[in-house]
């Protein structure tokens, strides 16, 4: 088993880097006290740990005993824990194992992609599942990975591709068609959690843009899943949000594709040398597996199970 390794202090770049936001921004977050930081001398830092507990959405504050006491009873030995971003095909994987002949459960647990790649270096679960864009570098995933887990060995496998847009109600009558359509007046927008991948995406668009936060009605009302978006579009809670076409589809809903997204799977090495990943694996390549997410408006199969990015200490013990 692999040491977990000690980060030490980030330089406001760095912090910067791993959120995917400017110094500017950074520095603001600080003044705010929404980031902790202290001073070595003239220059200022900022705690690792301090920065993941603000990507989780602990404001900093330190988790209980009960936290990490429950998320290690998920990490038993009776079965394998899944924490990360939420998506149908692992909802159907979870189903794909729970009725085999394994002798073991996926245990699943949804949160956001970056909540998902920090249980994962703390070892609160085995396997996560992310979707987190770099708008500089052009690439899904793998510059984040580098980040949280640092000096470990992983494997990054795709799991799915899959369409995210507009789900806005039946007939689209406000005429949502594009990402500037966010801020027109008088709509309610409904949120995805911070953390989320979907949430990175729509952050980074409103930065790029210079489109400040307040200019859209419900930017604070957070949902914790595609569905849940969905549900308050469905039931008039809401006039659009940014979903997965699938869940749009599921409450007859419209859905407006703006991007196609790569939905991977991160598990250390470690875990790999598992049997239960090998069966895990092998469900993921089936041919079973596949059909049943095509079944599912919105899913791409063509790279699922394929081996996306693996570390080179990885190469050598696989």
């Amino acid at each position: 088993m692999s040491i977990i390794t000690e980060h030490p202090p980030l330089t406001p770049e760095e912090a910067a880097q791993i959120l995917k936001i400017s110094r500017y921004t950074l520095y603001e977050l600080i003044k705010k006290g929404e980031i902790p930081s202290r001073r070595i001398g003239r220059k200022i830092r900022i705690d690792y740990e301090s920065l993941m507990q603000y990507i989780q959405g602990d404001s900093g504050e330190k988790r209980s005993q009960g936290y990490y006491e429950g998320h290690k009873s998920l990490s038993s030995n009776h079965g394998i824990c899944f924490m990360g971003s939420h998506d149908l095909s692992v909802e159907l994987l979870a189903e794909f194992l729970n009725h085999s002949s394994t002798s073991f459960s996926l245990k699943t647990v949804f949160k956001g992609s970056m909540q998902g790649l920090v249980a994962l270096y703390h070892r609160e679960a085995q396997v996560t599942g992310i979707h987190l864009w770099d708008e500089k570098l052009q690439e899904y995933n793998i510059p984040f990975v580098e980040h949280i887990l640092l000096a470990e060995a992983y494997k990054v496998i795709n799991l799915v591709q899959r369409a995210q847009g507009w789900i806005v109600p039946a007939g689209n009558k406000h005429n949502i068609n594009s990402w500037e359509d966010i801020t027109k007046k008088g709509l309610r927008f409904v949120n995805r959690q911070r953390g989320s991948g979907t949430r990175l995406r729509i952050d980074q668009y409103l930065l790029e843009n210079d489109i400040p936060a307040r200019q859209i009605q419900g930017y604070e009302r957070e949902e914790q899943t595609h569905w849940g978006v969905a549900l308050q579009v469905a039931n008039g809670e809401a006039d659009f949000g940014i979903g997965i076409q699938f869940a749009a589809h599921r409450m007859g809903l419209d859905f407006i594709p703006l991007f196609k997204e790569r939905y991977d799977l991160v598990v250390l090495q470690e875990t790999v040398e598992k049997p239960e990943w090998q069966q895990i694996h092998s469900v993921v390549n089936s041919n079973a597996f596949k059909r049943a997410v095509e079944q599912h408006a919105g899913y791409d199969t063509s790279l699922t199970g394929k081996i996306v990015y693996e570390t080179p200490s990885s190469k050598t013990r696989a």
